[in-house]
């Protein structure tokens, strides 16, 4: 599904397969202890996160991917048994291959990297550029050093790139573990709720799980935690809802625990999250849930764009922050129309008496986010031009001066030229008094506050 692929959070772990690490812990070589629980860390991080994506690749003088981003458990495993020995690491080779690795991703989808190797890489040389935004990485150092914390530091301030230390020390397989242990708990946690509406509810899981730094880099308080009830008090039109600007958006999908249980239950009772699915594609309306401390939530239905087949939709949480509904007015205060007198007049969606400033129909101004819009505004002018004198001049004058304040208040001063040369190619025997003048003053007058005249 697409917005599955687009939630997906992107795992990318690098193995340091340098000589150093071949050296013994027991029976078993370091690098071989390694492996094997990383084996068993992918496993519960798929276990926890079903739609993650891992790529395995090796450090050494070269830089090797393995297996390219997949979720599939059996192919992760046998990458891990194929892992050889190499030469010595070449980290500046690691970190240009990576930044491209992570490069690959949209904006909104940040890398984690895991970089696994024996000791904290040294700062990097040159300058490699900034990761993109939302990456992070984790080292695990398996033979830590004399400070470690100060060196991992450096690193990671040279590559431009948040993250943070696991050292050892390595002294068998359960250390290992441990260290793994906690980047699971870091940053592969697992949100189970529960989603009520009325009286019928249903145990969810939230993917991505919902970030509190996400929430504070808003500005605003974020709630003091993520409430584990997610309870619904109200539907609204999504004509009304409009798109507000949201702050995380989460795939809602059953938890491990309702899915056995739905098993063994009747097909004939359905889930809650199946009957809000297509009763909010059916009625398009989106449900609004408090989450505290002046946030909100709304949960809708999402069909990717082309698809008409509504059982490839989804349910899809999207987390905004406070006074994001201003043309709604504060969410707090919603209720029901039938409550209302007879003959009341709702005017919702708030509308004001004065129309918008990025209105092109209502307005003196121009909004050129578009080369569209640009060559629109200009065509319109030149067509007018075109027209004289059948046409009264006062229509041409006024697009011409409405186009001609639009350009000067954005800056676009080559714009006038080019208008100039436009006017000049219509010019006849019968338009050249006209256009003649309004030309000169094109050249001439740069004051946005006067106006051409004839």
């Amino acid at each position: 599904n697409e917005y599955k692929s687009y939630l997906r959070m992107p795992t990318l772990i690098c193995i340091d397969t340098s000589l150093s690490l071949q050296r013994k812990i027991g029976q078993d070589s370091l690098i071989s202890l390694t492996l094997k629980c990383l084996s068993s860390f992918i496993y519960n991080v798929l276990k926890k996160n079903p739609y993650e994506l891992i790529e395995i690749a090796t450090i050494s003088d070269v830089y090797k991917t393995m297996i390219e981003f997949t979720s599939n458990h059996d192919d992760l495993t046998e990458t891990l048994f194929h892992v050889k020995t190499g030469d010595r690491t070449n980290y500046s080779v690691f970190l240009t291959s990576c930044q491209e690795q992570c490069s690959q991703w949209n904006i909104l989808t940040g890398t984690h990297v895991i970089l696994v190797t024996d000791k904290v890489p040294p700062p990097a040389e040159e300058d490699i550029g900034a990761f993109p935004f939302g990456c992070h990485m984790s080292i695990v150092a398996l033979r830590p050093g004399n400070d470690i914390q100060n060196a991992a530091k450096c690193f990671l301030d040279s590559c431009k790139l948040p993250g943070k230390l696991y050292p050892g020390p390595v002294v068998g397989s359960e250390s290992i573990e441990r260290i793994f242990e906690n980047i699971l708990l870091d940053h592969y946690r697992k949100y189970e709720g529960k989603l009520y509406c009325g009286h019928q509810c249903s145990s969810v899981t939230l993917y991505p799980v919902p970030s509190p730094e996400s929430l504070a880099a808003t500005g605003h308080t974020p709630p003091s935690h993520f409430p584990e009830a997610l309870r619904i008090h109200g539907f609204i039109s999504n004509t009304e809802l409009g798109n507000p600007p949201y702050v995380s958006r989460h795939l809602v999908y059953p938890s491990s625990h309702t899915s056995s249980n739905l098993l063994k239950a009747s097909t004939k009772i359905p889930d809650l999250r199946t009957i809000l699915n297509e009763s909010l594609r059916i009625q398009n309306v989106s449900a609004v849930i408090s989450i505290g401390s002046g946030w909100f939530a709304v949960l809708s239905n999402y069909l990717p764009k082309g698809e008409k087949n509504g059982k490839k939709s989804n349910l899809v949480l999207s987390i905004c922050a406070p006074q994001s509904f201003s043309w709604l007015g504060d969410l707090e205060f919603l209720g029901l129309k039938r409550l209302l007198k007879p003959g009341t007049n709702v005017n919702i969606p708030y509308k004001r008496s004065f129309p918008n400033s990025y209105d092109n129909k209502v307005g003196t101004g121009m909004v050129w986010v578009k080369i569209s819009t640009l060559k629109q505004s200009t065509q319109k002018v030149v067509r007018y031009a075109k027209r004289l004198p059948e046409k009264s001049p006062a229509l041409f004058l006024k697009e011409l001066n409405k186009v001609r304040k639009s350009i000067l208040h954005y800056g676009f001063m080559d714009m006038l030229d080019v208008l100039c040369k436009l006017l000049e190619r219509e010019i006849t025997k019968d338009t050249k008094e006209v256009l003649e003048k309004c030309i000169a003053q094109l050249r001439t007058d740069r004051n946005p506050l006067s106006i051409i005249k004839i």
